[in-house]
């Protein structure tokens, strides 16, 4: 039986969500599981929570948890990391200095001032990892959920010989929704709380829906979409019109009507990866006139499930086993039982898409069966679509190599490139910023960047 290892488990929603659809799959029920963290206090409520499930359901599993990196890994087959290095307190900072300057984000975890210093945490204890798994699992799958997801993996591939992969459920989620906008699924609201986020997590492509999508993570362009064999893009390109959707998604609406494709991601969190709405507060109002500010239904999230877990911990609640639309899963369980499917993720482009660089990262079709892992060439992107993922490409490489070459003036040229960042500020203010936050946040960066 596999043994999986969760690195970061301590994140106890995130595991709980991960193993309750881990252990959907028969094949993995017996799967020897490893749960890392630094902080022994929340990884003994996550070890506590998992042996409760594994006894509920019956399961043959084994659970159990350490502290120690390197005693984690020993002999893994698959490594998911779901660090978090700073928490909410290093996100905070990323969110309230950049707009003292007039940058405001809605999310602040892939892209702009947010996205580049979370990289500049998270890329020096992911080689930790990896330096660990070359030794003591150098054939396991190094699976990366934490954001920035393609500069992770970036860093990841040109540091190491470890075979890894970055996942995100954004493509699922944006087709699921789509198909809703248009009449043949349900209706998916936007996670703006506790409980539209808990229903996101269990939102499937509806039967029937056939789609190719391809980009970079967080900006996947879904290029044709069919209905047991139908078109649906002539009528996708009419959402605009329709009030209710243009309500819902109106960056997306708005990116769709002048760049002709539907991308991933909601509305809030695609209008920090381009230079259109964040302009000022006035475009912001026009295209998001109700907010969406992750890091506070993070903590509205984080609050509910804590009471949550508390009456599971307690024997109130049930602890559920059952799929949802994490692909971690998905992928193991093809890998383990030879099952071929298909799934979304992010690799080395290597030619995958024509017209993207070839050691980006790049979201794409993959298989995934006993064999490993085949990722699918999708071509090349409309020209407009590509020159779009460039401009966050661009930042992506300059931050990948400020962490592995040690070079803060390389992320000082990242944030000076960042599409909302440039709209707003001079380059004197994106100095003053960037100065700014590697002072404010010196417990979690590498020394090097001081």
């Amino acid at each position: 039986m596999p043994r999986i290892v969760i690195v970061g488990a301590g994140s106890v929603m995130f595991t709980r969500q991960l193993l309750s659809s881990l252990f959907a799959h028969e094949s993995l029920q017996n799967s020897e599981i490893v749960l890392e963290d630094l902080n022994p206090e929340i990884l003994d409520r996550t070890l506590q929570l998992t042996r409760m499930m594994i006894a509920q359901h019956g399961l043959g599993a084994k659970v159990t948890a350490t502290t120690d990196q390197r005693r984690a890994l020993s002999g893994a087959d698959f490594v998911v990391c779901a660090i978090q290095v700073g928490g909410l307190d290093a996100w905070r900072l990323d969110m309230d200095i950049p707009r003292k300057y007039g940058v405001i984000q809605e999310v602040g975890d892939t892209l702009g001032p947010g996205g580049i210093f979370r990289a500049l945490r998270h890329i020096p204890p992911v080689l930790s990892i990896l330096r660990d798994m070359e030794e003591v699992c150098p054939q396991a799958l190094f699976i990366n959920k934490a954001n920035p997801l393609a500069p992770l993996v970036w860093a990841a591939r040109k540091s190491s010989p470890i075979a890894s992969i970055g996942l995100c459920y954004g493509v699922t989620y944006t087709v699921a929704q789509l198909a809703g906008y248009l009449g043949i699924g349900p209706w998916i609201e936007h996670p703006h709380s506790p409980d539209a986020w808990g229903k996101l997590m269990y939102s499937p492509v509806p039967d029937g829906v056939e789609f190719l999508f391809g980009g970079i993570n967080h900006m996947s362009w879904i290029l044709s979409l069919k209905h047991r064999g139908r078109d649906m893009y002539p009528e996708i390109r009419s959402l605009p019109d329709n009030p209710d959707v243009f309500q819902a998604d109106g960056v997306r609406c708005e990116i769709l009507r002048h760049f002709g494709y539907w991308s991933t991601e909601n509305h809030w969190h695609f209008s920090d990866y381009v230079p259109y709405f964040r302009k000022n507060e006035e475009s912001i109002n026009r295209f998001l006139p109700r907010r969406w500010n992750l890091l506070d239904l993070e903590r509205q999230v984080h609050a509910a499930g804590r009471n949550e877990i508390e009456s599971q911990l307690s024997g109130r609640l049930p602890i559920a086993v059952r799929k949802n639309v994490l692909n971690a899963p998905i992928i193991i369980n093809a890998m383990v039982s030879g099952k071929k499917v298909r799934v979304n993720a992010n690799v080395p482009n290597n030619g995958l898409i024509a017209n993207l660089p070839d050691d980006c990262i790049v979201e794409v079709p993959v298989y995934a069966d006993g064999t490993g892992l085949h990722p699918v060439a999708v071509g090349a992107l409309p020209r407009q679509c590509a020159a779009l993922c460039s401009t966050n490409i661009n930042v992506q490489g300059l931050v990948v190599e400020a962490a592995l070459e040690r070079r803060p003036e390389a992320a000082m040229h990242a944030l000076s490139l960042d599409p909302v960042t440039a709209t707003v500020c001079t380059l004197d203010q994106i100095r003053a910023m960037f100065d700014e936050l590697r002072h404010a946040q010196r417990p979690w960066l590498d020394r090097w960047l001081h």
